[in-house]
């Protein structure tokens, strides 16, 4: 139906823009040349002056929307180029470039139809197939993603950006040799290209070549000394290769020169606490956590378990990180057919001479193959020794997965039938939580790897157990709680614990009460430290015996302790050693004093297995009450204690009844062959339980729910 004016709308004459005048095209030409050179306020102020007189100039629009984008004003700029399209809709540069400021707006989906714009009106512009790969890669569409770099670099072989992005994103598929030589292609292409220097540095340590990565980190830096990325990975690498010290100096320059940057308040925390450097505790725990209760992304979850015990803060943290760094993937969860036995997988990097596997061997090795079929679907500890062997033979399939991307290993769940996934890594180091955001199965479960919630919508269970997690506290986890009857930690009955070696082989007197704590350096802090010093200068003959992985751990150690008014002479370090040799000297032990508000998880087990009696004070947290929930497994309530002071009257009586410590070392000798706490088959029946609740649950078309069992004996 025609208007007032008689022309439909949907016909209406677009009056084209009038052509410059030659004065205005010189003007144009200088600011084009002006904005080619960096001069981006020069060719701003040039294409505003010709729009004053010739409003739909496309060129001074298209060009002056992008000006914008390179200065950040990305609403301005996409509103000229939008304005520009209006003029002249055929132009694909200008839909490319206004896909750049789209996606930067956070508009991922209209970034995406403008590149599709783009390419169909120029399927030769590389630089649509660019901007349409990193509108894939973050709509996380990886594989496509990958398709259109490499029509980009195929377009244009010297177009370095694309052949840096082409090597993250293969990167993220796991093709690490072929990602290596995208970003060696980069550099040949454009040598000082720092954030190709930065990603070939992630590779070549995903390649375990951490010296090579060191060396291209540097470069960078040699390039751009504050290079907040390079410097980032570089401090995690050396924290990794467990160079602690160093990992403080580069975290350091991080904090001054981005003081803001996503995680480096934590990882400048967490790299002092590894060297028990505790000049600016108060300072920085305190800093951090306020950051955290604000949903900063100031901590990783892990590292954030020695700063607060707070279960509240705790599942802040790390739903503030999931969110960052693993977002749901939205899928629908694979449905089965029929089942007539569960198909469990347990995803994991530490099938191997590792804690996981130490706990976890014997459960496995007892899983009733009538009722679970169990996969392990295992990624890197290849020469692992006799440990990975005993791993690859418990599971009735084990698969490596090393080299498949997320997506991939998504696919093969499927493709196996999947019922439960069971996480065994969880935010800690190598994890794989980006195949868990993908709903890799009907039922996903965090067990054991992670000593705390995971902060994830998609991950429907924790396993625990009333201790561990009361009722009280439920909405401090994002997973609905699994308790097991007895303990939520397996333990292996084949532990096998030698002879202990003499005392003065370890460095101890023969004579004096020798207390200890295993736990890692970054769990120790000021006031159990304080305490313990407490201990030794009133008990003359105690020594405290503790696990230094460098010299700057014992180094600042000695000195904290002479600050206390101690001997650092009475502070015994023990050096690394094999598995079964720490668990037989663990026997030269006394008393094993648990650290807060991260106690002992798995270090208490081996304290217990080599009848050493823990005394732990418990908080309110998951990582906070690990100990406790052994010991109440095993019956000895009395070494739970619920304050710092508790803790510390309640040491001071054991270090001066020695009859009493005695006896709690036959109890636990006795236990070993008794106790259900030792038995992993008994575990496993409980554990089958747990799975096969959840299934039922899930079955019945209902969401997650916490629930509680009893001893299926």
């Amino acid at each position: 139906m025609a208007g007032k004016g008689g022309k439909a709308r949907g016909h209406q004459v677009v009056k084209p823009p009038a052509p410059l005048s030659p004065v205005q095209q010189a003007k144009l030409a200088g600011a084009i040349a002006a904005h080619q050179k960096g001069d981006l306020q020069t060719a701003a102020t040039v294409y505003r002056e010709i729009l004053s007189s010739a409003p739909r100039c496309f060129d001074a629009l298209h060009l002056l929307g992008a000006a914008c984008i390179q200065r950040g004003e990305l609403q301005e700029g996409a509103r000229l180029i939008e304005k520009a399209l209006t003029v002249d809709p055929a132009q694909p540069h200008a839909h490319s470039n206004l896909s750049k400021a789209l996606l930067e707006l956070g508009r991922a989906r209209d970034a995406l139809a403008a590149c599709d714009r783009a390419v169909a009106l120029d399927p030769s512009l590389a630089d649509a197939w660019y901007n349409r790969a990193n509108v894939l890669t973050v709509l996380g569409r990886n594989p496509e993603a990958l398709a259109d770099y490499r029509r980009a670099v195929h377009l244009r072989p010297q177009y370095p950006e694309a052949w840096n992005n082409l090597g993250t994103g293969l990167r993220a598929e796991r093709l690490y040799a072929d990602a290596l030589a995208a970003l060696d292609e980069a550099l040949r292409l454009a040598p000082h290209f720092v954030n190709a220097l930065s990603n070939r540095g992630l590779v070549l340590a995903d390649l375990g070549r951490p010296l090579e990565a060191m060396e291209s980190y540097r470069r960078a830096l040699a390039i751009d000394p504050v290079a907040v990325e390079p410097l980032n990975n570089l401090g995690l690498l050396l924290m990794e290769e467990k160079r602690h010290a160093e990992a403080q100096d580069i975290f350091a320059r991080l904090a001054a020169a981005a003081p803001h940057y996503m995680y480096v308040p934590g990882n400048r925390l967490h790299a002092a606490l590894q060297c028990c450097d505790w000049r600016h505790y108060d300072e920085w725990t305190t800093a951090v956590t306020a950051q955290v209760g604000r949903d900063t992304r100031v901590d990783f979850p892990f590292s954030f378990l020695c700063v607060s015990g707070s279960a509240t803060l705790q599942l802040r943290c790390a739903s503030a990180y999931t969110l960052d760094q693993y977002p749901a993937v939205a899928r629908v969860a694979p449905q089965p057919g029929k089942v007539s036995r569960l198909t469990v997988a347990y995803v994991s990097g530490d099938f191997g001479d590792h804690a996981v596997s130490h706990l976890l061997a014997g459960v496995v090795e007892a899983h009733d193959r009538s009722a679970v079929e169990s996969i392990a679907l295992s990624w890197g500890r290849h020469g692992d020794g006799a440990m990975r062997a005993r791993m690859e033979a418990a599971f009735e399939r084990f698969i490596d997965v090393t080299t498949l991307g997320d997506d991939a290993l998504v696919r093969l769940m499927q493709e196996l039938g999947v019922h439960i996934a069971v996480d065994l890594t969880g935010h800690t180091r190598g994890n794989r939580t980006g195949v868990f955001a993908r709903r890799a199965a009907p039922v996903q479960v965090n067990f054991l790897g992670l000593p705390a919630t995971m902060g994830a919508p998609y991950m429907d269970y924790l396993l625990a157990d009333r201790f561990l997690v009361p009722e009280s506290l439920e909405p401090c986890y994002a997973e609905r709680i699994a308790r097991l009857p007895l303990c939520f930690q397996p333990n292996d009955g084949r532990r096998l614990i030698g002879e202990a070696p003499a005392r003065a082989s370890l460095g101890l007197p023969d004579d004096a009460v020798v207390l200890c704590s295993f736990n890692n350096p970054s769990k120790l802090n000021p006031p159990v430290f304080s305490v313990w010093m407490n201990l030794l200068r009133t008990h003359g003959s105690a020594v405290l015996w503790l696990y230094a992985t460098t010299e700057a751990v014992a180094a600042n150690l000695r000195t904290e302790a002479a600050a206390r008014g101690v001997d650092a002479a009475r502070l015994v370090f023990a050096p690394r050693v094999s598995y079964g040799a720490h668990l037989a000297r663990l026997q030269a032990a006394d008393l094993f004093l648990d650290s807060s508000p991260f106690n002992a998880g798995a270090t208490a087990s081996d304290a217990l297995s080599a009848a050493v009696p823990v005394l732990t004070l418990t908080g309110d947290a998951f990582a906070g009450r690990m100990a406790g929930s052994l010991l109440h497994c095993l019956g000895l309530p009395e070494l739970v204690t619920d304050s710092l002071a508790a803790y510390e009257a309640r040491a001071h009586e054991l270090v001066t009844q020695p009859g009493r410590l005695a006896a709690y070392r036959r109890a636990l000798q006795a236990a070993r062959s008794s106790h259900p706490f030792f038995d992993p088959v008994r575990y496993c029946r409980n554990l089958e339980a747990a799975y096969q609740r959840m299934w039922s649950i899930h079955e019945q078309g209902q969401p997650p729910r916490s629930f509680t069992l009893e001893d299926a004996r």
